[in-house]
């Protein structure tokens, strides 16, 4: 049966569908527990347009383990730096060589930087386990006894405290290994069979970018493995090498550690190499398509024999190998092995991030298509963004495995021993230098940008030309004397809601001090690895502190450092504890991963199973369903559903999309995901959807006052996206690049108004000030409740007469909209797809 249907779709906050629908009494109609779609109950038959609430809430905001999933940011940093990489160029001559040379090299790095972190997290681990906790602190009367019983069994535990030590990294590798087995939250009926590339560079529009990788599980397993061979190769060391209080393994048993320890260094450097390679050698995927988790049978034999050599090593090295000894001081040493490994864990990440942005910069220096791009467009960061989220990402993970383990030695009343307190537990000099940087360098870059970000608070006309904020809201209300304190409440939205254009310099300026202190941390950490240079813990107090004043200065800074972190690591491991406890807050918890889970993986497989594929092709879907009988579908997506909603409409065929319309509010398309991802909702992809695709069936609503969302379909002529510029300052559609659209504003009788700029509409917030009979004076509502404006109803009424009447006759849109659309076609150029008569 055709319908005239309109689709709300919600944002990232997981809004109730009885919110969407502004009713309560609703019932399902299509989809399951995942991808719902909801009506009012009691709908009645003669209601023109349906309207329908799409809720995709469920997939990523109500889960205690997604909630979990926050401590793996730096993994969901990781992948998501992949999709802002440029695509190579068409075929242009000699060009194309470079560029793809330079990608290439990119995704390898960024693979391998994924490598990286996960190994680095899974030694951290085992350092606080095995070092730590069972070997400094263990058998130490002033140490764990009184805190930790199980761990205090005298000098003579160490036979059972070793495999007690080792059992925490390996449940860390099989707990991941449960975590990331899921392929998509829920499955996606209509996902092709064919597979996905392995670096996904296919469109939005393609069925097989919404395909599981089959890489994803070859790549998880590859982390895990490399992770447990790292393990098993530190165990085995620091059981040939004697410390204090430690004897090592002697005879038979050490060479067999020895032997073990290179089959792990092989099993490791395989890891590696494929990791690199993005394949299995040798293999096809045909397999991996029909079962996305499938790997090939050598490399499931190769995960045998990892968990067989580690459980190997353990068992010799505890029952045969070294053996706690008589205490010859009031404490033990380090144990070996661990110092190296984050030294060459932290200079691989420095020189992978070096590769990186040399890949980078090619990339931008080839593209010539940014700088014909329109200025709100053009590429974040100078399409430096891979770069400055890799930097992030390895920060965050340096700085999160630091500060646990600084944090825990704390805790146990011991702190570090870099500031000559007689100590019993030592630490890893680098993990006093990423305490020293994050002091040193992010705290003060942090402090300033949130102080630059005040002061354009503080003056919104500092370095622009442009009229007072007072001023200009004046000429949002027409005719109406608002009082003082509206106009002051105004005026702090608008400048709340300006911060999001100048947030991203702030970002930047992060992420280049992110970027310089990696290189900076891995640059010690590769003095340290190179032969001939002092790996012990002297080298950092003798290079860096020195003594007197700068000795206490630099102490300040790292003990500064430290508590910031401390503050990030326990507000992150805070909110994954309530959240057990809090749905609401979980809800919460979630936002981060419904921005990040939106894209399949690509350079990290531990990241949360995505949700975009599921969401995109059940709106699909259902869009297909309502126009096969010649209905009219208007697609409504707030926020994030605003690209749920691009995705799906490029989904669906040509015939499809010619029955459907699209509105969007609150949306981020412009400001931060075209400039992001410029490959996959860029302006080039926006700008066909709107002109070609959807024939100018597209509208978009935004607020000044709204902190997240922003206009989509049309930006100034001059100057920039700005509630300063003059409300009579000409713009220019998307796609009509060099053609100036003036704005206009319409009224209606029911107090609705919208200043229309093509297909772009400014609404006011709010949208009445002075209350009168039948007009209650409106709330501030910034980024929520679009629905609520009288002005959207006009919008749909318009989308949906440009779609074409209803096969069963023109509905009658009401007297308010009928005298709304005619002055729309008699004033003012007409956007794309408007009929004339």
């Amino acid at each position: 049966m055709a319908e005239s249907v309109e689709i709300r779709v919600h944002g990232v906050s997981g809004t109730p569908p009885e919110s969407l629908l502004e009713i309560h009494d609703i019932r399902q109609v299509d989809g399951d527990d995942a991808a719902r779609f909801f009506r009012e109950r009691h709908l009645p038959q003669a209601e023109p347009v349906k309207c329908e609430a799409f809720h995709w809430g469920n997939m990523t905001s109500g889960s205690v383990s997604k909630a979990l999933w926050l401590l793996m940011a730096p993994f969901g940093v990781i992948n998501l730096a992949g999709y802002t990489l440029p695509a190579p160029a068409k075929a242009d001559g000699g060009r194309t060589r470079p560029v793809r040379a330079a990608r290439k090299a990119a995704l390898v790095s960024l693979r391998l930087l994924g490598l990286v972190l996960t190994v680095l997290l899974v030694a951290t681990v085992a350092f606080v386990s095995i070092d730590l906790f069972a070997w400094q602190c263990g058998g130490t009367p002033s140490c764990l006894p009184k805190k930790m019983p199980a761990f205090g069994a005298g000098q003579s535990g160490w036979h059972w405290r070793l495999p007690l030590g080792a059992a925490f990294p390996a449940a860390v590798v099989g707990a991941l290994t449960v975590f990331s087995a899921q392929v998509h939250l829920h499955p996606a009926p209509g996902t092709a069979a064919e597979p996905a590339p392995a670096d996904a560079t296919v469109h939005l529009a393609d069925a097989r970018f919404w395909s599981p990788s089959p890489r994803t599980a070859l790549l998880r397993l590859l982390h895990l493995s490399a992770a447990l061979a790292v393990v098993t190769m530190l165990i085995a060391h620091l059981s040939t090498h004697g410390v204090a209080g430690l004897r090592p393994a002697r005879g038979w048993s050490y060479t067999t550690l020895w032997v073990l320890f290179w089959v792990a260094a092989g099993i490791a450097t395989w890891c590696v190499l494929v990791t690199a390679f993005g394949r299995a050698f040798g293999a096809k995927d045909a397999d991996a398509a029909a079962d996305p988790n499938a790997v090939p049978a050598r490399y499931r034999a190769l995960r045998a024999l990892n968990w067989l050599v580690f459980v190997g090593v353990v068992v010799i090295a505890s029952a045969w190998g070294s053996h706690a000894g008589r205490r010859t001081v009031r404490h033990s040493a380090r144990l070996t092995g661990f110092d190296w490994a984050f030294q060459a864990a932290y200079a691989g990440a420095a020189l992978l991030l070096v590769v990186l942005l040399l890949a980078n910069l090619v990339l931008c220096l080839r593209r010539s298509a940014k700088r014909s791009l329109p200025k709100p467009f053009r590429w974040m960061w100078g399409g430096m963004a891979p770069s400055v989220l890799a930097g992030l990402a390895v920060l965050l993970a340096t700085g999160f495995t630091s500060g646990l383990a600084i944090q825990l030695s704390r805790l146990l009343g011991h702190p570090d021993s870099v500031t000559d307190r007689k100590q019993p537990l030592e630490l890893p000099d680098l993990f006093h230098t990423t305490a020293l940087l994050w002091g040193l360098i992010l705290v003060p870059v942090t402090l300033l940008a949130a102080l630059c970000l005040a002061a354009r608070y503080q003056w919104p006309r500092l370095g622009r030309l442009g009229m007072p904020l007072g001023e200009r809201i004046r000429q949002d209300y027409p005719g109406e004397k608002l009082p003082r304190r509206t106009v002051g409440r105004i005026d702090v939205a608008w400048r709340r809601g300006r911060l999001k254009y100048r947030l991203p310099l702030c970002l930047a300026a992060l992420g280049a001090a992110a970027v310089a202190a990696a290189l900076v941390q891995g640059s010690f950490g590769g003095k340290a690895v190179l032969p001939g240079f002092d790996t012990g813990p002297g080298w950092l107090r003798e290079d860096i502190y020195g003594e007197g004043g700068q000795r206490q200065f630099f102490t300040l800074v790292e003990n500064t450092g430290a508590w910031v972190l401390t503050g990030l690591a326990a507000g992150l491991a805070f909110l994954g504890m309530r959240a057990f406890k809090s749905p609401s807050l979980r809800r919460q918890v979630g936002i981060l991963w419904d921005l990040l889970a939106f894209w399949p993986r690509l350079t990290h497989p531990i990241v949360p199973p995505p949700y975009g594929a599921r969401a995109v092709l059940a709106l699909a879907q259902r869009i297909r369903d309502k126009t096969r009988h010649h209905g009219r579908v208007v697609l409504s997506g707030h926020s994030q559903g605003s690209l749920i909603c691009v995705a799906a409409a490029l989904c669906v065929g040509e015939a499809t999309r010619g029955r459907t319309a699209l509105v969007t509010h609150g949306s981020q398309l412009m400001f931060a995901y075209a400039r992001l991802f410029p490959e996959y909702v860029g302006h080039a992809t926006l700008a066909d959807l709107y002109t070609d695709k959807m024939g100018g069936r597209w509208r978009n609503l935004h607020r000044w006052s709204d902190p997240i969302g922003g206009p989509v379909l049309a930006y100034p002529a001059t100057g920039p996206v700005d509630p300063v510029l003059p409300s009579t300052a000409a713009w220019t559609v998307i796609g009509t690049e060099g053609q100036a659209a003036p704005s206009s504003v319409r009224t209606a009788a029911d107090g609705s108004w919208l200043r229309r700029i093509g297909p772009e509409y400014q609404l006011r917030d709010p949208h009445n000030v002075i209350a009168a009979d039948g007009r209650p004076a409106s709330p501030m509502l910034g980024h929520s409740a679009y629905y609520a404006d009288p002005a959207y109803d006009l919008a749909v009424a318009e989308l949906l007469d440009l779609i074409g009447p209803h096969p069963a006759g023109r509905t009658r849109p009401g007297r308010i909209r009928r005298t709304v659309l005619r002055a729309l076609r008699r004033e003012g150029p007409l956007p794309p797809g408007v009929p004339e008569d």
